[in-house]
């Protein structure tokens, strides 16, 4: 399964390549929305995680309903540290499987990411 991550924190991008790729996932790392339209032009993705900020404004969310309109194969999980309520439940309204908050338990990453992915397979709405 291919995986998009998309986040200006390169730090938490590399963790994220890191410990994917140990769960046997093939990572593409961007560091912004420019970068991330060119990987999803060029390839598949299973899902995306992405920040919903990049660089201090909210263009995740932006982001993430072009996947779903342009890529709809590619299931959406976001990441914030930032991001209220408000925010949060619009990336589940734009059809995300669900929103990790920053600082987030790796394992809680590979959990969600794994919900996600069965969810897509198995045609489930986000809730």
């Amino acid at each position: 399964m291919r995986i998009l991550v998309v986040d200006d924190e390169q730090a938490i991008s590399a963790v994220l390549r890191d410990v994917l790729e140990l769960e046997g996932y093939e990572v593409e790392v961007c560091c912004d929305v420019t970068s991330a339209r060119t990987k999803l032009s060029e390839r598949r993705f299973d899902a995306a995680i992405l920040d919903v900020f990049l660089s201090d404004r909210p263009v995740g969310l932006d982001l993430g309903r072009e996947i779903l309109t342009n890529y709809p194969e590619t299931s959406l999980l976001f990441m914030t540290g930032y991001a209220d309520d408000i925010d949060i439940q619009a990336g589940y309204a734009s059809g995300a499987y669900g929103c990790i908050r920053k600082p987030f338990d790796l394992d809680d990453v590979v959990r969600a990411l794994g919900v996600t992915l069965d969810g897509r397979r198995s045609g489930q709405v986000a809730a």
